[in-house]
């Protein structure tokens, strides 16, 4: 009997999931494996672990998941604490032969999957990962990856002359899994129970399920993608942008599925430019993936993508915990930053001027910034993360040397009654 471990990472579902597809089709038994990630502790700015809200939308994913894997008759083996190359002594604890993910972006996760692959080959275990992450796979881009664009209206352009989204697969025959035969603790996720905000902008747990209602939602069900360029820098509310952010940022919904719903939204109602306007703001996703495997752990390192360009920035602790804690002198600034702390979501408009501010205002550290996010975002995605966060600190994809929002300008334009304000006042 062919047996393979199943490892979801980002791509907590089902459908349209080359890694899921390919491992039920050749594999006669298959293991569902989930490794819990480890909280990034990032010592020079004291932010360790998991935001509340984070954890809970991650808890709420993996458990969706295993709610589905259930009712096949399988299960998805949570396990703690191990390293990904740990994965071949399971593997070879189950007799099984092979190894199947899904491809990963970013530095760390990159290695991950060099080392596990150099460890299996040397133990003979059979390891592949599969592209399910991004539109398009990296032989469809119109160059070779070390020739990507470094500025995202040249990428943009190229790709849409040249390349196509790829489609989407059939959803997977999943087969169920004696689980007597397993070794491994199983352990069922139990989740935290939070107080939902009445404020919140985003009034919905994790889960593919929940994921694909969310794209129904947005589309079919109220329209609101047609009005999306006019209200997407509204600052309170659901309705003003699609909040796909957090399904896609876990992999609980695949971005082709949700190109192939706009496209047949575009053909059965309507197309317009706020339709055209989400799938650029697509493709500036697609965008940070690449420059995310591109440029590794440069990503990460307090230069950025620009080693001309001298380290200015410094780091207060006491200014850093006001601009955390929102107890700066700038109200705008404050109440995007409690309603990070209290629902672990924040506008694209909010985003861009707390960093602005952090960064040029408050002269610290992009990076420190950039690790509170990581800790409180519901919808974390390191290569979205650190590429837009490099993007306001000029040291990333921007032909522009920095990027100053001036608060208070963008505060009366944009809250011109202060009701965003007065709401997490």
């Amino acid at each position: 009997m062919k047996t393979c471990l199943l490892w979801f990472r980002n791509n907590l579902r089902i459908h349209d999931n080359s890694p899921v597809s390919y491992a039920y089709e050749q594999y006669d038994r298959v293991i569902p494996v989930y490794l819990y990630p480890k909280p990034t502790t990032t010592g020079d700015w004291n932010e360790a672990g998991f935001g509340d809200s984070r954890k809970a939308f991650l808890d709420q994913s993996i458990l969706d998941l295993q709610v589905t894997l259930e009712s096949y008759g399988s299960r998805l083996y949570v396990l703690r604490n191990l390293e990904a190359v740990d994965l071949i002594q399971i593997a070879l604890d189950h007799n099984a032969e092979a190894i199947i993910g899904g491809v990963e972006m970013a530095y760390n996760e990159t290695v991950d999957q060099k080392n596990i692959k150099a460890e299996g080959k040397s133990s003979g275990i059979f390891v592949k990962f599969l592209e399910e992450r991004t539109l398009f796979n990296e032989q469809q881009l119109p160059f070779v990856l070390q020739k990507l664009p470094e500025v995202f209206t040249k990428f943009r352009k190229l790709v849409e002359k040249n390349s196509t989204v790829l489609p989407t697969i059939p959803a997977a025959t999943l087969s169920s899994l004696d689980s007597s035969t397993i070794t491994l603790p199983y352990e069922k996720i139990k989740l935290t129970a939070l107080t939902k905000d009445d404020r919140s902008a985003v009034p919905f747990e994790g889960g593919e399920r929940q994921g694909l209602k969310e794209v129904a939602y947005y589309f079919k069900q109220t329209g609101h993608i047609l009005k999306y360029k006019e209200t997407r820098n509204e600052l309170l509310g659901r309705d003003y942008s699609s909040k796909f952010s957090p399904f896609l940022a876990l992999g609980c919904i695949s971005v082709r599925q949700v190109y192939e719903d706009l496209k047949q939204f575009e053909q059965e109602f309507e197309s317009n430019e706020s339709t055209y306007w989400l799938f650029f703001e697509l493709l500036w996703r697609e965008y940070f993936q690449w420059v995310a495997l591109k440029h590794g752990k440069d990503l990460f390192l307090p230069q950025g993508l620009r080693p001309d360009k001298p380290i200015t920035e410094g780091f207060n602790q006491k200014a850093f915990e006001r601009w955390k804690n929102g107890t700066t002198t700038d109200e705008f600034v404050n109440s995007n930053m409690r309603e990070l702390s209290e629902t672990g979501f924040m506008s694209n408009r909010g985003r861009q001027n707390v960093a602005s501010y952090l960064i040029h205002d408050m002269g610290i550290d992009w990076r420190a910034g950039a690790a509170h996010f990581e800790n409180q975002l519901i919808d974390y995605d390191p290569a979205s993360n650190y590429g837009n966060w490099l993007y306001l600190a000029g040291k990333g994809n921007d032909p522009r040397p920095f990027r100053k929002f001036d608060t208070v300008f963008q505060a009366n334009r944009y809250d011109p009654e202060k009701t965003f304000t007065s709401t997490w006042s």
